[in-house]
Order: C-alpha cells, then structure tokens, then sequence
C-alpha cells in the first residue's frame, strides 16, 4: 500500500505542483483585468474559470515534465527535482503523463472557443521550443527569457483574460486590448525567470547549457532582471482594468530588483524570483479569497510531501 501511495504522489509531484501557483496567479490576474464588474471579496470563481485553471494547468504540468526530462543531467547537479533523477518515475511513463496531460489541456480549450484553442496551442507549441531540439531555448540566453515573457506570461494571462469575456465575440479589436494588457505579466515574468537563472548558473554550465547568467554574468543579469519589473510597472498602467492589481506589487517587486541588481548575493537572487509571485498573488487574493486557501493547501501538502520523500524543506524561502 505504502508503495502504491509514493507511486501516486511521485506522479503528482512530477508536474511540479508548487510551480503551478504563479501559473494560476497569472491566469486569474487575466480573469479579474478583463472583468470590469470585479470587486474585493466579492468575485467568485466561474466555472469557466476552474475549467480554464484546470486545463492550463495539465498543459504547463506537460512542459514542467518535459523539461525535468532534458534536464536531468543539470537537475542531478544542481541538486534539485529528484524524481526523475533517482529513477522513481521511468522516462518512458513521464513522456506518457506529458502527453496525455497536453492532449487533455488542448481538449479543454478546444470545448470553449478556437480563440481559446488558439491561445492553449501557443503555450503547447512555445513548450516544445522551449524543451526541444532544434530550438531549445531553455539552454539560450535570450530565448529562454523572451520565452518565459511569451508563455508563462502573455499566454497565461490571455488564458485567463478571454475566461473574463466567455460569452463575447471575440474580435481582432477586442483582442489586442487583451494582448496589450497582458504584456506587463509578460515582463514581471521575465524578470523573475532571471533571476532563477543565478543559483543554476553553476549547475547549468557544467551541462553545457548558456543561460543567461551562465552567458553574461550575474550582474547583467540583476540589471535586466531590474529594468524587466520596471517595464512591467510601466505597461501595467495600459491594462483594461483594475490596472493596479498589477502596478502596486510590481512597484513593491521593483525594491527588491534594485537591491538585487545593487547586490548580486545569493539570498538576493531568490528574494528576487520568489516575493514578487507572493506579492502579485497577495493582490489577486483579494478579489479571490478562496484562491488563497488554494495556495495555502498546495504549498503545506507540497511541503509535507518533499519532507517525507527527500527529507528537505521545498517550497521554501530559504536560500539554502
């Protein structure tokens, strides 16, 4: 029994569950900007919504298992994401779970809308790019931000922002407004990816990989990690409405780029990729307060799971 429960929970784990927290921030940050009738406490989650979070999620969880799977080599390096490299889950069955899990996403958004089909494809196809030969713009400098920008940050919050407008016609007109509204998710992400990129640098270079820390050095990369959340706060003004759900954590992140980009320690660095995702969720959670017992319910059986597994204390703070 008790190995059929860590067969279970391995699989689960595999889609690296607390990763998906800043993937339905940033859904449901589209769902409340595009709704104009949205107010604190009051907005409860439609079940379009659930549908879209549910559905996005197997489609991220897909691409978080395909990445584990290039990246084993680093991953055994760096000391992290022990699933795949202890050999707990067979590489064959993960390429079955990333596939049946995408299949599943696309067959959500197929059901809504070929707007929403279209948005769910994109994050489908930049998945590939991001993880596969020939593109494999994880191991690039600058195609692995610019893909962070595009996908967990446009893409995520489109998804989000045509759940908002289930029920309208969707135009090319109507369209852009969301996509303009979407760019300053897509630069807060960006900035975040970078600075994950510095604690990896070493790992990722010994495996041959040319991140952006590992190309231009922690210091450039603090910079544009800074100047990405400044842009974010800019376009955050240019979003459809209750632009500052966005413009206040982004102004509050931005502290945090400027002492990184000040100091390139390692504590910055992880303040920098982690307490701006807390801050921007804080925020949705006030329109959506049983999102915040969403998170607390991932992140303690997340935490109780690492614990029990590994021994170790995962989601954390800590930048040890």
């Amino acid at each position: 029994m008790t190995s059929i429960l860590k067969k279970v929970l391995d699989t689960i784990f595999l889609l690296r569950v607390p990763l998906l927290v800043p993937v339905w921030t940033v859904l449901i940050l589209g769902w409340i900007t595009g709704s104009p009738d949205a107010r604190i406490g009051e907005l409860v989650l439609s079940k379009i919504l659930w549908l879209n979070i549910v559905g996005f999620s197997l489609l991220v969880a897909a691409i978080y298992v395909v990445n584990q799977i290039q990246d084993i080599e680093s991953d055994r390096i760096n000391g992290k994401l022990f699933i795949l490299p202890q050999g707990l889950i067979s590489i064959p069955f993960a390429w079955t779970i990333a596939v049946l899990c995408t299949a599943a996403g696309l067959a959500v958004a197929y059901v809504q809308s070929m707007w929403m089909f279209a948005v769910f494809l994109s994050g489908a196809v930049m998945g590939v790019f991001y993880n596969l030969p020939p593109a494999v713009l994880k191991n690039r400098a600058v195609g692995g931000v610019t893909a962070n920008i595009i996908g967990h940050g446009i893409i995520t919050y489109l998804a989000g922002w045509l759940a908002a407008k289930s029920g309208q016609t969707i135009t090319w007109e109507l369209f852009s407004v969301g996509l303009l509204s979407s760019l300053a998710a897509g630069f807060a992400n960006g900035a975040v990816f970078l600075a994950s990129t510095i604690p990896d640098a070493p790992g990722d270079s010994q495996a041959g990989k040319r991140t952006f820390c590992v190309a231009y050095g922690a210091r450039a990369t603090a910079f544009c990690a800074m100047f990405l959340c400044l842009f974010a706060l800019v376009f955050s003004f240019f979003i459809e409405n209750h632009f500052w759900v966005m413009a206040l954590p982004a102004a509050l992140s931005l502290w945090v780029f400027i002492k990184f980009a000040i100091n390139t320690k390692r504590e910055n660095a992880f303040h920098s990729f982690k307490w701006p995702v807390v801050l921007l969720s804080t925020f949705v959670t006030l329109f959506v307060p049983i999102y915040g017992l969403l998170i607390i319910f991932t992140l303690v059986t997340s935490r109780f799971y690492y614990k029990w597994r590994f021994n170790i204390e995962y989601p954390t703070f800590s930048s040890k």
